[in-house]
């Protein structure tokens, strides 16, 4: 190959692996998670894996979306991201339209 070619790869990389077991849904803009509990650790503590896992799958940034996360408590957090760093606050409600109505 010479100096003025460029090649790429077609082969996508691998997602980022979680230690944690969830499902999701997502809107326009707010991002819920559910922790399944089924997981090795909680979502809230394999967070950064989650939102990057999301991330991979939806092929694009997610810090601009409200995101809350249902521990295996049943108890929503709202989750803030960065891309970089990870910020929980606590919204203590078990009721998620209620949540995301306050969030």
């Amino acid at each position: 190959m010479s100096s003025h070619e460029i090649s790429f790869s077609t082969k996508l990389s691998e997602p980022p692996r979680t230690r944690a077991n969830f499902t999701y849904k997502i809107s326009p803009t707010v991002i819920s998670i559910f922790d399944t509990g089924l997981g090795k650790c909680p979502v809230t503590e394999d967070i950064e894996a989650v939102l990057r896992k999301i991330e991979y799958w939806h092929q694009g940034l997610i810090a601009a979306f409200k995101t809350m996360c249902r521990n295996e408590h049943g108890v929503w957090d709202g989750v803030r991201w960065d891309v970089r760093t990870v910020a929980f606050n606590a919204l203590e409600d078990e009721d998620e339209k209620r949540e995301m109505a306050a969030f």
